[in-house]
């Protein structure tokens, strides 16, 4: 599986790079992006369309990086949670275990509350 993701990843990687190769001079054009907001314009200082595309990837990749790692860490708390739990449950289990077996009855729950 591990050579499947490096082929395809290689294979975008080929592909990315004949894209940029092919149509150099429509990307190395110029843009100007603008925003008009409540009668205030913003404009941008003219970029290429090529910078625009690779910031375009990297913001992307930031933000996919930082939401699996919270989840990633939303993740490890829950694990870490659960084994607490089942370590907790795996001692109680121990005991009742290593209870001796007696011939005596044993108050159920439903008579323990009768009598409080």
């Amino acid at each position: 599986m591990r050579y499947l993701k490096v082929l395809a990843l290689v294979i975008l990687f080929f592909v990315s790079m004949v894209f940029f190769i092919q149509n150099t001079t429509e990307l190395s054009k110029e843009i100007t992006l603008s925003m008009d907001l409540f009668n205030y314009t913003f404009t941008s200082q003219p970029i290429h369309y090529y910078l625009l595309i690779l910031i375009s990837f990297c913001v992307g990749a930031f933000l996919c990086l930082v939401y699996f790692m919270a989840d990633k860490l939303r993740l490890s708390g829950q694990l870490r949670t659960c084994r607490t739990r089942m370590s907790n449950l795996e001692q109680e289990v121990n005991s009742l275990r290593n209870l001796p077996l007696e011939e005596q009855n044993y108050p159920s729950a439903d008579e323990s509350a009768d009598n409080a």
